[in-house]
Formats: C-alpha cells, structure tokens, sequence
C-alpha cells in the first residue's frame, strides 16, 4: 500500500528529528493520497508521532470533507470518540488528587437520587470498567447539557450487570456516571471541569465537548461509505450530552499530540508541570485483565506490556492513541471515516520510529478448575443495550448462539474457550463462575453478559 509506504518514510525522518516536515515530493499528489486514504476508509486523517518531549512529526492528508474538498491540516478538529476516556480519567484523578473527589468512594456519595446498585460501584470502579454497569453505545441524543445530570438517575436495576468488581465490562455508561461524579463534586458544568483540569494546562485550546464551539474552528466531517465504497458526509454528527464523558470530544492531531507529551513526562509539557505529579502513574497501572484479549486496563488507558492509550469510534469517525512508554514513542492517528482502519498506520509509525509490535501478556484464566461437566456453562447471557447469545450443549461439545449463528467452542484453559470466526482467525471466549461453580457472566471481546435467572 503506496500510502502506508510514504508514511513509513515520513516518520523515519521524523525520527531522524525533523519537527515541521513539508509534503516531500516522493509522496505523489493529492489524488494519490486521496486514493491510499479511501482504502483505508477515511476521505482525511491527520497523524502526529511524540518522542520524548518533543512532536517530531505532524501532518494532515486528504479532505476534511468530500464535498468541499477543504484539506485535513494537523489543527483540523475530529471526534475521537472513546479516546475522549484518557481526558474524562484525568481530569477526574486530578480532582482526587487536589482531594475535592475521592474515587475509592461510591459514587452516591456525590450523585444523589441513584438506583441503590447504580450508586454501588467506586469512582474508581467506573473508571477501570469494573463497576458492574451494562455498556450504553448511544452516539446520537439530546444536546443539552443538563442531560448528563439528569440522566443516570432515570437508571433502574436492570443498568446492573454484575456486582461492582466482579468482572471487567466495558461501559460507556459507567464512564458517564464518573464524570458526573466529577460534576456534582466541583459543581460545574462537566466540560469546564476538563477545561480547567485537563486541558487549558495542556495548551489544548481548541479541544471541546461543545459542538456549537467545534464548527468554529477547521472542523473534518463524518463520513461513511456504502457498498460500492464512495463516501457521504455524515448528518447531522453523533452528539449525546448524556454521555459526554465517555465519548464525542472534538480535537486535533496538534492537540492530543500535548495530551501524549504529558503523559510521556509525568504530566510535563514544555518543561512545566501541566498535571500533577504521579497522575500519569495512577492512569496506566492495572487495575483489570482482559481476559479474551490479553489485554490490562488501568483507568481510562488500555494496557500492555510495553503499550497503553486507547482507540475511538464514532459514526463518521476513528482515533487511535498508543503510547508506547519503553521506547518513549506515541503515535496519534485520527480518520474522518466510519470505522477506519487505523492500526496499520499506527503500527507503521511505531515500527518506523524503532518500536518492536506489542505483545500482549497473556491474562489468567477466570478462577477456579475445570468444571466437571459443561452444563455449568449452558444459559443465556445479554448485556441488555449490547447483545444476547445462548450457550447450548452440541454432543460432547458447546455451541455459542449469537447473531443467528452457531459458532462452536473448543476448550482452551480453565474457563476459556476458543471459537472460529467467519472471515478466518479465532476468538476468545471466556466465563466467570460464581460460588457454586457455575458460570454467572461470559466475557465477549469487552463486554461481559450476565447470565439471564
């Protein structure tokens, strides 16, 4: 690929120490560009690559939008998503350091008028994915703000997956109810919490929850594209102000490039102390294991070995930040299209600046031996707001239901199994016993299912 070719040029001379690099004539023109982007599925992107202390590359390519042919530059805001996660954990962790929040507190404590099992969960818990809460994936709802306060507390009983710590469940919900712990703790407006917390030291200037405050500067557009591969803009763009916290962020290459020089440098940016001291630390240590993917989670930052940060999507959208933080390397790659492949890019740039590919470790099999008998698996599992599968006895063997398909398990560890997918490669599929030995949650991807009673 032509374009993944040019970048890994690019960035080894960012790597070299090149900091304000021009479009070098060897990477084609603008149609060829377009031509590389479109088959990654995004009309623009804009990448910038952090070494150390310094941005040692950044650059926007292709088209903010299709239909005005305006050009991607490294200021060009985007939505990024659930990488809007790494700001929320922040900007809470350093409320709790200036101990005006204390994440090791229920969450009741600062929001009043919860279901009693919706304000069960830490702060922390909320924000390691740990608080037992069901995943709410709305990209698309009301835009006033007022909705973030008014809406966790219309939650009932059935927002409770699991009991809080029991199992990592990714959960959008759960990270919007951590920042309006934030909110009532500071009483202020959620997003000017993280302006002043997060990102006025930052120098993030332009970064912004508030769409009506995004359009006023270069802005890329959503897009999608169909069958036949040709993009449309997206209209109008996914906003809910109700979950804020855990998504819908609008910022730049340029911009989360000083959000990675932070956390690279224990919270430094241009030789001063932007957030605490130690915060960073707190972010990236484990908190939970990803068992079907090998994966840690701190809070608010996927975690590897050698890597941690985190991706976002958005219809019309996708982000990637990984930070590796051996090589005191991080990579920013944003994509105005739906579902974009980032990763190859994102590898590129790793690879170009001398970082060896990330293998995650491999996470410890749910508690407990090997049942005696597989009909301690057998139930239906949902994560209401998510999906629901059933898992059937099939001979000597299971068999996973879901999406109108039978996928059948192999055994591979004590409570893990592994299942062939359709187009090729295999998935981890895991459960979580109680007690009395059988299972009480499956773990998909990341998202944990609760048995259905």
């Amino acid at each position: 690929m032509r374009f993944i070719a040019a970048l890994l040029v690019l960035a080894s001379l960012a790597v070299a120490g090149a900091q304000d690099l021009k479009v070098a004539g060897s990477t084609g023109p603008d149609a060829q560009w377009q031509e590389e982007l479109g088959r990654l599925g995004a009309p623009g992107a804009a990448i910038a690559v952090v070494r150390g202390e310094r941005v040692t590359y950044l650059r926007g390519f292709g088209s903010a939008s299709i239909e005005t042919g305006a050009p991607v530059a490294p200021d060009t805001l985007f939505q990024i998503g659930s990488a809007t996660k790494m700001l929320t954990a922040a900007a809470v962790m350093s409320a709790h350091l200036a101990k005006t929040l204390d994440v090791d507190a229920p969450v009741s404590r600062y929001v009043s008028g919860l279901t009693a099992c919706v304000g069960a969960p830490t702060v922390r818990q909320l924000l390691s994915h740990t608080g037992g809460l069901m995943d709410e994936p709305d990209e698309f709802g009301p835009q006033g703000e007022e909705g973030l306060a008014a809406y966790p507390r219309t939650w009932t009983a059935e927002y409770c997956l699991l009991p809080p710590g029991r199992a990592f469940s990714y959960s959008n919900s759960g990270f919007a109810l951590a920042g309006l712990a934030l909110q009532e703790a500071e009483q202020k407006p959620f997003a000017d919490v993280v302006k002043a917390r997060v990102l006025e030291p930052l120098g993030m200037t332009r970064t912004t929850f508030r769409p009506t405050e995004a359009m006023t500067w270069p802005l890329a557009i959503g897009h999608r594209r169909d069958q036949a591969g040709a993009f449309s803009a997206v209209r109008p763009l996914p906003n809910d102000a109700r979950l804020w916290p855990a998504g819908t962020v609008y910022s730049s290459a340029q911009e989360m490039a000083r959000l990675v020089v932070a956390l690279l440098n224990d919270g430094r940016v241009e030789g001063k102390q932007a957030l605490p001291a130690g915060l960073v630390a707190t972010l990236r240590t484990p908190v939970a294991a990803i068992p079907t993917t090998g994966e840690r989670y701190g809070l608010g930052q996927f975690l590897t070995e050698r890597t941690f940060g985190h991706g976002g999507t958005m219809t019309g959208y996708t982000a990637q930040v990984t930070i590796d933080h051996t090589a005191g390397v991080g990579v920013v790659v944003l994509g105005n299209g739906d579902n974009a492949s980032l990763t190859p890019i994102v590898q590129t740039l790793l690879r170009a600046a001398g970082v060896a590919p990330a293998v995650a470790p491999v996470a410890p099999a749910a508690a407990g031996g090997v049942l005696s008998s597989l009909d301690a698996y057998v139930g239906t599992y949902r994560n209401p707001r998510r999906f629901t599968v059933e898992v059937v006895r099939s001979g000597d063997g299971l068999v996973l239901r879901r999406f109108g398909r039978d996928f059948p398990l192999r055994r591979s560890g004590a409570d893990t199994f592994v299942t062939d997918l359709p187009r090729g490669g295999t998935e981890t599929i895991a459960f979580g016993r109680g007690s009395g030995g059988r299972a009480d949650y499956v773990q998909m991807n990341v998202w944990a299912l609760a048995r259905v009673p």
